[in-house]
C-alpha cells in the first residue's frame, strides 16, 4: 500500500511540475506580447517625431514667408507715402518686424524640437520596456522550470522517504 501512495505522491508532483512549467511559459508569452506591443508604440512614437519635425519646419517656412510679405507691403506702404525706408522710424519698424517675425519662426522651430524630442524619449523608453519584457519572459521561463524541477526533486524525495518507512515499518513487523 505505501508503494501505491509513493507513486500517487509522484504522479501528484509530475502534474504539479507539469503545472509550474505551463505557468511559466503562459507568463513568458504574455511578457513576449508585452514587449512585441511596447516596440510597436516605439516605432509609433518615432513616426510621431519626424511628423512633429516635418510640421515644424513647414509651419516655421510659412512663418518666414508671412513675415516677408508682411515687410514688403510695409516698405511699399512707406514708400507710397513718401517715406525714405533707408533710415530713422520707418527702418527701425521694418526691422523690428523682421525681428519679431524671425522670434516667432524660432519659437515654432523650438516648440516643435520639444514635441519631437517627448516623441523620441518615449521611444527610448517604450523599447526600454521592450527590453524588460523579453528579459522577464526568459526569467519566467526558466522559473517555471526550476520550480517544475524543484516539485519533482520533492516528489521523489517524499516518495523516497514513504518507500524507506514501508520498508522499515516491514521489517519491524
Amino acid at each position: 500500500m505505501c508503494e501505491a501512495t509513493a507513486m500517487i505522491g509522484l504522479i501528484g508532483s509530475a502534474v504539479s511540475a507539469v503545472g509550474s512549467i505551463a505557468q511559466g511559459m503562459a507568463a513568458a508569452s504574455a511578457s513576449k506580447y508585452n514587449a512585441k506591443v511596447q516596440e510597436m508604440n516605439a516605432a509609433m512614437s518615432e513616426r510621431r517625431a519626424k511628423d512633429a519635425d516635418a510640421r515644424g519646419k513647414a509651419e516655421e517656412q510659412k512663418q518666414r514667408e508671412a513675415a516677408a510679405q508682411l515687410k514688403g507691403r510695409q516698405i511699399a506702404a512707406m514708400a507710397a507715402n513718401g517715406l525714405d525706408v533707408g533710415f530713422g522710424s520707418p527702418l527701425d519698424t521694418i526691422s523690428d518686424t523682421a525681428a519679431l517675425a524671425e522670434l516667432d519662426a524660432l519659437t515654432i522651430r523650438r516648440n516643435t524640437a520639444r514635441e519631437a524630442y517627448d516623441f523620441k524619449v518615449d521611444a527610448v523608453n517604450q523599447r526600454a520596456g521592450a527590453t524588460l519584457s523579453r528579459m522577464n519572459a526568459s526569467a519566467q521561463t526558466m522559473g517555471g522550470y526550476l520550480s517544475g524541477a524543484g516539485t519533482i526533486l520533492g516528489g521523489l524525495g517524499s516518495a523516497y522517504q514513504s518507500y524507506q518507512a514501508s520498508r522499515i515499518g516491514s521489517v519491524t513487523v
